[in-house]
Formats: structure tokens, sequence, C-alpha cells
């Protein structure tokens, strides 16, 4: 029954020589106190041969409501984690490490002694030149150094720098290094001290590999004696610690401390002594010694046979291990006496397994074991040469069964290592079981901890973070599971617990230090993935050389485990993301075109199966987004897209497919419909929807769509070839009239086809230099003298001959040809008039007027083109008007007076053409920078006969000069217009009455001449 305190153990980690044999101690003296034992780790879960000079960063309180006292190895905590502890009123216990500024009972290996034993031992082989390699960051290395300059001083040697060999680290990487840089040096020394005993194997190594002859040319010290170093050839000489004193100590305080006493706090020593060994110069250990008669050989009774066997093992006994040492004597005696007697001995199964007892209890220094064959074979020798003096006969019996005795004992080694080979298999499955299981971890949850039945734990529980991670005042741990390998999951706490609290009193319950059942806690954490806890139960293995590595393995691969099934997780999130962004439209959660086939084509499929199941395609493409978009910027037009897709969707059915092509054009699929609403009425629903003003900020929009009708009953057998119809549906009701909708015709397609091939004719034009201006003169009403010409663009047919701008400009604007085109008319118009300035035949202050479009206003470096034609035509800014009309500005009136105000900086003039047409407001156009209106030829037209179109022109005039502005009227064809024009006030005009668009020979005739005359009337006089 455990009734006794709970010793916490923290420690950075649970494996190799050092920390498997001090766990054993506490692990031994805790259990003969009837308490138990948790061993916490503070580094990360697979962390091994580490050896940080500063204590890990290890904050949280794990089971300290469960502890009453702690030990710690190593400087596995930090002064402050400890201190918090100390304020908590439990005691702390340190081995193997001082911490500055704080106060507690510290267990150390006596360094000083040991060491100083080796250096006046290589003294006495004749040595002078005699250096230390180690690490000296850590506390027990300085101590060693500081020991071996003592002891040199002390046999009159004065210790120079120079032979202090810095290893870097405890490993035997570290002896390696050192060993070089002796070598590079040129072995300055005879011996050398090592910090420890890994330091001093990679020194071997080295210098073996080098051909030095060790110990002849250099002897080799250590410090530790790890188990085997016995056995290298040549054996290694080192100063033996006991590690399991040190636990065993360190527990003894602890235990006292719990049960209330007052333990002093100052330095406990462990003693150390020097193992002199074939590295140093001294003979083979393992070679048994020679006997004697003597009565120092000479053991006469079994209680003096055992005892001599326990005094054959280095450092104290504990109770259990002196019963085992004490039942193989008595075998051993009762074998020899019945030998003596011609009687049947104990059990020969019996006896060996005693034995190999001995060998097992004797395994970490076999020094002890080749002590214990000399005591058994004194034992022998000395009972037969007292019995051969009356019975010759019994005394020769009981040699041969000492001999037989001392043969079995020998034997029992290979023996142990067959049982250790055995243990080593077993461990090494379950270890590639348990991997096997955590690694599948897709496969089976490895929180459930069901791997355990797989292993010698008797139990386990896993606390993950609560959400939020390890991070904040107080992180709770949320307890995933809990798990008994012979009952499988079992009922435990509910809700999070503070670490404090873990593992659950439920779990620590299960460990029984008499039963070889610990508790071991290791964080889940490796790098920068940090799950929480698992706390295991299971037996202490401190006789094996790798402690509770197995456990640790466990942690790390639970930790791995973990870490791939979030990566898991990770990815089929992502997955599914990517799936949905495959086939959905990102900004607007729209189909995207390839769902919007994917659907479309099982419509065109079940419609040929089932040609009553009709369907429609609406294409709409939104009209002005374009200007949106470049005026307000990308961030307000996709806004725009989503309010768009918004009412797009509501005014589609639900089980109607919706869809974002890409950019401003949207697809709507309507499936079969029962009631037969016809796809018109869904187009002008849809039209309806957009028609409300789009608020962007605090600035309203209005958005129209064209919309592209296909039907079902055209008969397609391709998804793609409906696409394709309601596409020219689409533009070809943008071509009629923007914001309309058309249905899909045959002869709608032969209209596409030409309007696509004028497109190409027009590229081709712009390449080849189709393209021809003519210029319009405007004349001052009052005398009739020409002050500018207004640049206008012809297209030059290789077959229709001259074009007309009415029947490719608006082609070329929907194409997104304009810009080059009015980039091309800029420069040419520019070039002429230079050219006639060159000739005379300019007078001073003529001007020449271009026309830029939207697109060009708004989509190009417009100030930039406008200099560079300025500069290549060598003319100043005042010689150039640009026209725009109010449509262009209204869409954007800030952005659009920002840029009109760089331009009239530039020293440019600004025209507003077609004024009267547009949606400008009043207000708008009063914060323009803008130098004259012109008034549009629908205005001037009816002046004879239309009252109202007098007082709206005369309205314009007032107010064009109220505001200081010029005033320019279009379209006058009679004098009568002219004359009414002039009594208004307006300053000048164009018109057929001065002359129409000519040719530039033509037009510097009219400047030669002074004023225009009248040119015969085109047909279609009206477009310009």
């Amino acid at each position: 029954m455990v009734d006794g305190p709970t010793i916490g153990v923290l420690t950075m980690s649970v494996g190799c020589d050092y920390f498997g044999s001090i766990l054993g101690g506490i692990a031994r003296t805790t259990a003969a106190a009837g308490g138990r034992m948790i061993a916490i780790q503070t580094l990360g879960a697979g962390t091994f041969d580490f050896d940080p000079p500063e204590p890990p960063d290890f904050p949280h309180p794990v089971a300290w409501d469960h502890v009453s006292a702690f030990v710690v190895i190593l400087n596995s905590a930090s002064r402050g984690y400890l201190t918090t502890i100390q304020r908590t009123g439990k005691p702390v216990i340190m081995i193997s490490d001082e911490m500055a500024g704080f106060s507690c009972p510290v267990v150390l290996p006596d360094n000083r002694g040991g060491v100083r034993e080796a250096v006046l031992h290589l003294v006495e082989h004749g040595h002078r030149e005699i250096a230390f390699a180690g690490y000296l960051e850590l506390r027990d290395l300085r101590e060693r150094y500081e020991a071996y300059r003592d002891a040199l001083l002390e046999c009159g040697l004065t210790p120079r720098a120079e032979l202090h060999f810095d290893t870097g680290d405890n490993r035997e990487s570290g002896g390696e290094r050192a060993g070089r840089a002796m070598l590079a040096a040129g072995l300055p020394c005879t011996a050398v001290v090592a910090g420890n005993d890994l330091n001093a194997i990679g020194l071997l190594r080295t210098f073996l590999a080098a051909g030095v002859d060790v110990p002849r040319q250099q002897a080799v010290v250590g410090f530790d004696d790890m188990e085997g170093v016995v056995y290298f050839t040549p054996s290694l000489s080192t100063v033996r610690q006991s590690f399991e004193d040190l636990g065993r100590i360190a527990a003894e305080l602890a235990l006292s401390a719990a049960n209330g006493a007052e333990i002093e706090a100052r330095t406990y020593s462990v003693p150390t002594s020097f193992q002199a060994r074939e590295s140093c110069g001294c003979a083979d250990p393992l070679a048994p010694g020679a006997l004697t008669a003597g009565p120092d050989a000479d053991t006469s009774t079994a209680d003096d046979l055992v005892a001599r066997l326990v005094a054959a093992l280095p450092g104290q006994v504990d109770p259990r291990r002196r019963a085992s040492i004490a039942r193989a004597g008595v075998l051993v005696a009762d074998a020899l006496a019945a030998a003596a007697d011609g009687a049947p001995g104990p059990d020969l199964l019996d006896l060996r397994q005693a034995l190999i007892g001995l060998h097992t209890l004797s395994q970490r220094h076999p020094e002890g074991m080749v002590r214990m064959l000399d005591c058994v074979r004194g034992y022998g020798l000395g009972l037969a040469r007292r019995t051969g003096q009356h019975d010759r006969a019994a005394a020769e019996r009981i040699r041969t069964g000492t001999e037989e005795i001392v043969v079995a004992l020998a034997q029992s080694r290979s023996r142990a290592h067959k049982i250790e080979e055995n243990e080593f298999q077993t461990t090494l499955k379950m270890l590639y079981t348990v991997s096997k299981n955590l690694l599948r971890s897709h496969e089976k949850d490895p929180r459930g901890l069901a791997w355990i039945q797989d292993t010698n734990a008797r139990g386990g529980c896993l606390g993950l973070w609560s959400s939020g991670g390890p991070t904040g005042a107080e992180p709770t741990l949320d307890l995933v599971t809990m798990f008994e390998r012979d009952r499988g999951p079992v009922p435990m706490p509910v809700g999070p617990v503070s670490p404090r609290s873990f593992p659950p009193a439920e779990l620590v319950d299960l460990a029984d230090l008499d039963a070889d059942q610990m508790v071991y806690v290791a964080p889940l954490c490796i790098g920068a993935s940090d799950w929480g806890m698992l706390a295991v139960v299971g037996p202490i293995e401190a006789e094996v050389a790798s402690g509770r590595e197995m456990m640790n393995q466990w942690a790390a691969l639970l930790t791995i485990a973990l870490d791939h099934d979030a990566v898991l997780k990770s990815l089929r999130e992502q997955e599914d993301l990517l799936r949905h962004a495959a086939l959905y439209d990102p900004l607007t959660g729209l189909a995207n075109r390839t769902l919007f086939l994917d659907r479309l084509e099982a419509a065109v499929t079940a419609q040929a199966r089932h040609p009553e199941r009709h369907y429609s395609v609406l294409l709409l493409d939104l009209d002005g987004f374009k200007l949106v978009n470049d005026s307000l910027g990308h961030l307000a037009g996709d806004r725009l897209l989503v309010q768009v897709a918004e009412r797009i969707r509501a005014s589609a059915r639900e089980a109607d497919v919706a869809a974002r092509f890409g950019g401003d054009e949207f697809a709507v699929l309507l499936g079969h419909r029962s009631g037969g609403e016809d796809p018109v009425a869904v187009a002008e629903r849809i039209r309806g929807a957009l028609g409300v003003p789009f608020r962007l900020g605090e600035e309203e929009f209005v958005v129209s769509a064209s919309i592209g009708i296909s039907r079902s009953s055209t008969g397609y057998q391709h998804a793609e070839d409906v696409i394709r119809d309601a596409d020219t549906a689409m533009y070809s009701a943008k071509w009629q009239r923007k914001g309309s909708h058309a249905v899909f015709d045959i002869a709608m397609h032969e209209r596409v086809v030409g309007r696509l091939r004028t497109e190409a004719e027009l590229r081709r034009a712009l390449e080849t230099g189709g393209f021809e201006l003519r210029y319009q003169p405007i004349v001052r009403l009052h005398d009739g003298r020409t002050r500018a010409f207004e640049a206008l663009v012809r297209w030059r047919h290789p077959v229709r001959g001259l074009v007309l701008p009415g029947e490719f400009l608006p082609i070329a604007e929907e194409s997104g040809l304009m810009p080059p085109i009015g980039r091309w008319a800029l420069t040419e118009a520019c070039r002429q008039l230079a050219t006639w300035r060159a000739s005379g035949s300019a007078p001073d202050g003529l001007r020449m007027s271009v026309n830029v479009s939207n697109r060009q206003f708004w989509h190009t470096r417009l100030l930039e083109d406008i200099e560079e034609s300025l500069r290549a035509a060598g003319l100043d800014p005042a010689a150039l008007i640009i026209e725009i009309t109010e449509g262009v500005i209204v869409h954007d009136v800030p952005a659009a007076r920002t840029k009109l105000a760089a331009l009239h900086e530039l020293g440019v003039q600004l025209h507003i053409d077609d004024f009267g047409t547009g949606y400008s407001s009043l207000q708008a156009l009063h914060h323009l920078t803008i130098d004259a209106f012109k008034i549009d030829r629908s205005f001037v037209a009816p002046l004879a006969t239309d009252g109202k179109s007098r007082e709206l022109v005369r309205s314009i005039v007032s107010m064009g000069l109220n505001l200081g502005l010029e005033l320019v009227a279009e379209g006058i064809e009679t004098t009568a217009q002219r004359d009414q024009l002039r009594r208004y006030g307006c300053q000048h005009g164009q018109g057929y009455l001065f002359a129409g668009p000519v040719t530039g020979v033509e037009a510097e005739a009219i400047l030669r001449d002074g004023a225009p005359v009248a040119l015969p009337r085109l047909a279609a006089r009206a477009v310009r």
C-alpha cells in the first residue's frame, strides 16, 4: 500500500546511464519509505544528448498538487520556477548543480577528491605535462578543472593555460574536437584528464586513429565510470561517482523534508574514487587476482561470504539488493556443504538464477563481478583446506564444486547478456509497434492512447492545451483520454484542469514503486509545436542504461503524430478550400465558369434525353464598370461586383445557377421552369434590380447590364455553344443600346461576325497607317475668321473607301482601340498645326482642337501623351484644345477634377463638347477648370422653328458668359442660326455654313483665304 510522500523529480532527460541511475536511486529510496515518484521532463519530447548551459524554459507547475517535495537533477528548472515552488511550502533538493541566488540542500559528487586521486596517480606514473579537456560552462566541470589545477600545485607542478583544451560540449564529439586540437599543437602533454567519460572516449578514438600509443605516449583519464568503459581496449581509467547514491541521498533529504524535518541548506557530498585501468598504464582490472590462503582470503562462514559479496559492490547496497546477494551466498555455501557431505545440494536452477542475479547487480561495475569470483573461489578453497585436514575426498569434492560454481558464475554473464538481448528485442519490437501505430494517425486517432496496449506501461493520460495554447497567465489542459492497458479507456475528470493537478489523481494512484511503477510526465513539445502533456505509469527500468528513454520516445512520436494529424486536417481544409476555389468565384461567392459549364453540360445532356426539360442561359456584361473600376480604384470596383452578384442571385431562383465568369461578366443558367416563366422576364427582373443606384462610400452609381439570352430550343449539343450564342446576343444588345437585352438568332451571329471583322480591320489599320484626319474650322461669329480647327478621325478602308466615324468609332471604343487611335490623332493634329505654322499659313493664335474619348481620358497616360505630342511638334501648350464630353467626367467628378486641373496647369485649353446632352450638374461644372462650352447641334438646329430651343440656347450662352467661359456653337448651317447665336452673345461657331471637315491641304487653303468658304455638303454631314 502506498501511504508515503510523493517525490517529484524535475529532469531534462530520463535516458542514459546518468539520469537512469539517479532515478533508480530516488525510486528505491522512495519505495522503501512507502512513497511514489513522479518524473517530470522539462525539455521537449525526444530531446537527448543535449547539455544546455542555461535552464530550459519550463513554466508549467506540473503535478504540484500531488508532489510533497521536489528533487531537481542538474539545471532542469529556472531559479524563478524553483523559487515559486518553495513559496508554496514544498521542499526542493538539487542534484549536481548549485544555483546562484537560490538556497536549498544540494547533493553533489565530490569532484575534487576523485580528480585529485587521478592527478596524483598520473604523477606517480612519471607524468609531468598533464592536460585537461572539458566544457567549463557547467559547474561540475569547472570544479573538476579547479581540482586538477590544485592537484598539480600540490605536486609542485605549475598549471599551464595552454594545456586546457575546450571540448565545447560533454559528448564524444567534443572529445574528438579536443583531441584534434592537441594533435595540431604537437601533443604537448603525456597525459590528459577529461571532464567526463564521453569526452575521454572521443579523445581515445582520436588518438588511436592518429597512431598515438595509449597509454605509453598519452595516458587518458575520464570521469563518471560509465557502464562499458571497462571493456574498452585499452580499458578506460576514470573517476567513479555513484549516480545511484546521488539519487538515494537526495531522496532521503526530500523524504525527511516532506515529513516535516528541517533540512540544512548546504552541500551534501557523495564520495568519488579513482579507478586505475589500462588507459593510465595500469593492469586490466578484469583479470582475476592471485589468491592466497592467508586470513584475508579465507572466508569461514556463509555470513562471511555474504559480507564479502556485498563489499565487492561499490557504494551502499540497499536492502533489496542485499537480500538478493544473501540468497546467492547462502545457496553457494549450501551447495559446497552438500558437496563435502556427498549429499544432493540446492536445486541447480535456483542456484543458476541466484548467480545470474549476482551478475545483474554488478553489471554496471564489472570489477565487482571479478571480486565476487575471487570471494566464491576463496570461500571454497578455504573450506576445502579446512576439510582436507580430516577428509581429503570431501576436500576434493569441495574444490570441484567450487570450480563448477565459479564457472557457472562466469557463465552467468553470457546468460545475463542473452536475457538483456531478449529484453532489448522486446523493447525494440515495442518501440516499432508504438511507432507504427502513432505514425498511422490518419487511420486511428493517437489521442485515444490505445497504443499503450502494446507497451509495458500500466496506463496513461493525455492533456492538450485548451484553446489559446500554453500562453497566458493560467493555461489549462483539456483531459482528452485516460487509458489503462487492462481496462481500455476509463472515466476521468471532466473539463479543463490546471497543470498543477495533472496528471489526474486516478492515474497517479496506479503508480506503486514496490511494484516497480512510477509516473512519467513529458511535454508534447518539439520545436514550435506544443500540444500539451503526456503522463504514463510504467516500470522504472533503472537497471537499463536507456532509463526511461522509451517513454521519451513515445512522447516524441505522439507529438509528431499530433503534428501529422494537424497537417492532414489542414490539408483537408485546404483541399476543401481549393475545391471551392476551383468551382466558385472568390470575390462574389458565385459559381465560376468551370462549375457553370459543368452544370450547363448536365442540362444539355438532360434535355437531350428529356426534350421537354428546357433551359436558358443569360450572359450579362456590365456597362460602364471599367470607368468605375479605374476612376475609384479596384477595391471600389470589387465592392460593386459583390453588390451586383447579390442582386443577380436574388433575382434568380435557388435552383438556378448564377456565376461570375471574370471581370464584369456574369451568367445565369435557368433550369426547367414548370411555371413557364420566360427568360426574357428574368432578364428584365435582373435589369430592374441593377437599375437601383449602388452606393460606394459616399457616392451613388448607376450601372446597367447588357444581357444576351440563348435558349435550349436552338438544339444545342455542347455547353460551349450555348455560351457562345449567349455571348453573341449580349454583344448585339450592347451595340444596339447599352443596358438592354437580346435573344440569340442566326442573323445576329452574322452581325457579330461582321463587327468582329471590323475590329480586326481596325487593328490592321492602326498598324498600317489606315487612319486620316479631317479638319473643320471653328470661326469667330462676328467676322467669320478662323480661330481654330477641330481634328476629326476618318478611316481609309482598302475596299469601302473613306469610312465615317459613326461606323467605326463605337466599335473602336468598345474593343479598347480608342486609346491608341486617339494617341495617333493627337500626335498627327499637333504635327499638322506645326506644318501650317512652318509654311506661314497659320495666323498667330491659331489652335488645334482634339477630341479625347472616355477610355483615352481614364485609361491612358493622357498628360504624358499630350506633352510628348507637343514636344515632338515644337508647339506651345496654349496651341492645343482638348475636347471631352460631359459623359466622360460625370462618373467620377472628383477624379476628373484632378485630371483636368493637371491638364489646365500644363497650359492646354479644355472644352466641354456636346454640352447639354449629358448628366452633369451645374455645381459639378462650376468646380471644373474648363475654358469653354460647345453647344450641341441638337439645340442649334431648331433655333428658327422652336421657341423652347431658343430659350435653352440663350440660357446656356448666358450661363457660360456669367461663368467667364467661351461659347462655341456646333452644327450651324444657316445664316439665321448664326445671327441668332451672335445676338445671344455666342462668340464662336462651326458647321457647314462655314465649311465641313476638310483635308489638311484644303484647310491650308482656307487659312490663306482668311475665311472659310462653303463646301459641298456631305450626305451624312451630321456625323462628325
